[in-house]
């Protein structure tokens, strides 16, 4: 892979297009058989031998792959090596000569079903050395730019000769990516399947697999045409457990800079991505004499290399579910809930026992199933039963085919079969049911003085629990409301109630502050009875934890009159604290990809925390301006989930952001209406 420029790699996450359906992946027994068969060893060994680390035999003769540089003779070696790789696996392989130096290898597995449509699988095999160019003689490894890559296309290759798949699969190793003007080899691949008419569904793009030094962070590339692709890789990352943390990278057509190979399928029309290492532990050895085999995370690059399989074999077996569910809100019902799901399955789903299944279980309890009370067309509908205020509630739809060979869960990384989705998806739909808290003060009435602060507590012990909404009843007798300055505090934030309002008239009156009141306490008269918006939103409090003391303050500013503070209550919707499981250990911390994406007005947004310590999620609108603070607080170890109501937003793109110590992620949102 040739350097994109760095501006690619800023902000520029993938705009998700609203979508009726959404596809998941078929978990297929047949799939993994295969992914069992991938070979750490082997995959070392092709990589050794691409990268002259090691003798192998060409044409009869022992020789070393010094070079894949275009100006080289080690480059035909190379593609005299992967040729006899495809034909010592059974097939037929061709060359492409797009000019006398630029020559791509492929080798094609027909599909039984539609053989005239095609899925290609590639990575270019050529390296080179940056930015002083390379000679004809210089050794340059290459062996994770782009051995790797051309490493897996032949692994796929090898694995799948004798395995029957519904399209057909091109295997090619590409030439003359690296040289300017750059793609030369998957340009000239695209162009001739455009030009012949090829139907070709889509191109599997392999660019740099093998180095890794901070975790299981990976990326894909695409194009806004692609995203059905990019979630394939990321389906098969989950249903087949391959364990990696995946972000989309954006990149154009229209874009000079051309960064990967996908471009010159994009630029025909077809769709495309790039898989690739993360660039949060770029491989500075890339483009160098250093870069050998050595230099690389085999552990690393055989997850990979099995992560690509999947996905080649997940298209070209068809294996997608259409599904679509709209995730239940929160809510005080402590009734049963209906829970629908759309599905559209390219196979006969199992009945009886077998039968399509919802998955449920209250806070951290273990799983229990319902089946479908209701089935209509392609709709199923489950009823989940109630649970008590205070619960927080999880489930997940799975199914499997009549033959009992595969298995699809809602959300992805479900597994199990007879029945269907015994083991849980990673991430699951959930919803909380909020109890509501009232309590008032038992320390009054205390008076206000003159130029004196009134200071009143509230404990509470609410350890597992945080505000999804507050509100402030008060009375409060004083002859000139205009002197009064009135404060909350709570879980290590304060705010102003109502600073100097109404002055020349008397008493707060059985005030309630709440958010959602249609007057301002800035607009009221005196004696305030009824409900006000306050001065600063109550909203800063959602998400925080309800446990602790909460304190009124009142500041007579002015002298010459005294007053009294009656009674005050505090009234909080809550719900069970924002953990998951406590009792995991992270390795890192992990800001994932709200759900859903595009939504409206509703979002789930879910992040892992490392240790303890002071975590904020705040919500900026396209300008930087900040629109909600979500957490604020210290958080445990743990995975943890907000929910965001953009109800009183218009509609558009926003960002989230995640600040914990030294770590920070920022992801973006598109809220419809």
């Amino acid at each position: 892979m040739k350097r994109v420029k760095s501006f690619y790699f800023l902000l520029i996450i993938l705009y998700l297009s609203p979508s009726a359906v959404i596809p998941q992946i078929i978990h297929n027994q047949k799939i993994d058989s295969i992914l069992n068969l991938v070979s750490a060893q082997s995959i070392s060994k092709m990589c050794k031998e691409l990268s002259g680390d090691t003798l192998v035999t060409i044409g009869g003769v022992q020789q070393l792959i010094y070079s894949r540089a275009w100006i080289s003779p080690g480059n035909v070696k190379a593609a005299q090596y992967i040729y006899e790789k495809f034909q010592s696996y059974g097939y037929s392989p061709k060359y492409q000569r797009n000019d006398s130096i630029c020559v791509n290898v492929y080798a094609e597995k027909t599909g039984t079903k539609y053989p005239n449509k095609k899925f290609v699988i590639c990575a270019h095999y050529d390296n080179i050395l940056w930015p002083v160019l390379p000679g004809m003689y210089d050794t340059i490894h290459g062996a994770d730019d782009d051995a790797s890559g051309v490493c897996a296309v032949l692994e796929a290759a090898r694995l799948l000769k004798n395995f029957n798949t519904d399209y057909t699969i091109i295997f090619v190793a590409l030439d003359e990516e690296e040289p300017l003007p750059y793609l030369l080899g998957s340009t000239g691949f695209a162009d001739s399947c455009y030009f012949r008419g090829d139907s070709i569904l889509g191109a599997l793009d392999i660019d740099m697999l093998g180095y890794n030094t901070c975790g299981s962070y990976a990326e894909v590339f695409t194009d806004t045409n692609s995203y059905g692709l990019y979630n394939c890789v990321v389906g098969c990352n989950q249903s087949y457990n391959t364990g990696f943390t995946f972000s989309p990278k954006i990149l154009s057509v229209n874009q000079g800079d051309k960064g990967v190979d996908s471009w010159a399928f994009w630029y025909r029309g077809f769709q495309s991505v790039c898989t690739i290492e993360s660039y949060r532990c770029f491989n500075y050895f890339v483009h160098t004499k250093n870069e050998s085999f050595d230099k690389l995370n085999v552990p690393y690059f055989y997850r990979y290399v099995k992560c690509n399989i999947a996905t080649i074999l997940t298209l070209a077996l068809d294996c997608n579910v259409m599904m679509n569910h709209m995730p239940l809100t929160n809510t005080f019902e402590t009734s049963s809930r209906v829970a629908k799901v759309y599905i559209k399955s390219p196979f006969r789903t199992a009945s009886g026992n077998n039968a399509p299944r919802l998955y449920y279980k209250v806070n951290s309890g273990v799983y229990n199933y319902v089946n479908a009370f209701s089935t209509l067309q392609d709709t199923f509908k489950f009823i989940i039963p109630g649970s008590p205020s205070g619960s927080k509630v999880y489930y997940y739809f799975s199914l499997q085919d009549s033959a009992g060979s595969v298995c699809v869960t809602l959300p992805n990384g479900g597994s199990g079969i007879n029945p269907p989705g015994v083991t849980a998806p990673p991430v699951t739909f959930s919803y909380d049911i909020y109890n509501i808290l009232n309590q008032c003060s038992n320390t009054l009435p205390k008076p206000i003085n003159d130029l004196t602060f009134t200071l009143d507590t509230i404990p509470l012990n609410q350890n597992s629990k945080s505000i999804v909404n507050l509100k402030v009843n008060l009375t409060i007798n004083h002859p000139n409301d205009g002197d009064l300055i009135l404060q909350i505090r709570g879980a290590n934030t304060s705010l102003t109630l109502s600073q100097n309002n109404g002055t020349g008239g008397a008493n707060y009156t059985n005030t309630t502050f709440d958010d959602s009141a249609s007057t301002s306490i800035t607009q009221g008269t005196p004696p305030f009875t009824g409900s006000f918006r306050p001065q600063n939103p109550l909203s800063t409090f959602n998400n925080l934890s309800a446990d602790g003391p909460w304190i009124l303050r009142i500041l007579d500013t002015k002298a010459g009159d005294v007053g009294m503070l009656m009674n005050w209550c505090i009234i909080m919707q809550l719900k069970n604290s924002v953990s998951v499981n406590e009792n995991n250990v992270y390795l890192k911390y992990e800001l994932l990809q709200n759900y859903p994406n595009p939504f409206n007005p509703t979002t789930r947004i879910r992040f892992n925390i490392k240790d303890t310590r002071l975590v904020e999620l705040k919500v900026y609108d396209i300008l930087g301006k900040e629109v909600s603070v979500l957490i604020n607080e210290k958080l445990k170890p743990g995975e943890y989930e907000a929910v965001f109501n953009g109800g009183q937003l218009a509609a558009g793109v926003y960002f989230y952001k995640l600040t914990a110590g030294d770590f920070t992620e920022v992801k973006r949102m598109v809220l419809i209406k």
